[in-house]
């Protein structure tokens, strides 16, 4: 019984030991070379331009619209809105309680695109805003999950591979 009451403490620490800051449900801040080594990646070319129009395109795949572009300073920024649907309890306890309800969510990013040698590096960030009815924001936080942005750079990846093939 000791044993197994050890291994579950043991377990249980480790876990909170291994969780993140906010944004992800943790304890632990990362610290900012953490999150800009997940924030970041290299492709093998030194075509900032194709880099450039590569990420526009893995962007316009899963519903972002493009705001700005600067292709001379690497720069680029897009966002994606969403409705959050609510079901007609939720609702009715909102309005009973004067409390208000969250309406939609915009996820904003920020690309940063520069020569790195004989490389090209590419660093963005994400953050999801959460507004009200009125659009006001009712919470707003950077984008943490290392696994988020290694999704999105696997896109950028292929479509970096397309944009060489000319496809």
């Amino acid at each position: 019984m000791r044993t197994s009451l050890a291994l579950m403490l043991a377990f249980a620490v480790a876990v909170v030991g291994c969780s993140r800051g906010p944004g992800s449900g943790g304890g632990r801040e990362l610290s900012s070379v953490e999150v800009r080594s997940f924030q970041t990646r290299t492709y093998d070319t030194t075509d900032t331009r194709l880099v450039m129009k590569a990420m526009i395109n893995a962007l316009q795949d899963v519903g972002y619209i493009i705001k700005t572009a600067d292709a001379d300073l690497g720069v680029l920024t897009a966002e994606k809105w969403t409705n959050i649907p609510h079901k007609k309890r939720e609702i009715k306890k909102a309005r009973k309680d004067g409390t208000p309800l969250a309406n939609s969510q915009v996820f904003e990013c920020t690309a940063n695109v520069s020569p790195h040698g004989s490389q090209c590096r590419v660093r963005m960030t994400f953050q999801r805003k959460v507004l009200d009815q009125s659009g006001g924001v009712m919470e707003a936080q950077v984008v943490d999950d290392a696994t988020f942005y290694q999704t999105f750079f696997n896109s950028v990846g292929k479509s970096v591979f397309l944009q060489k093939e000319k496809v």
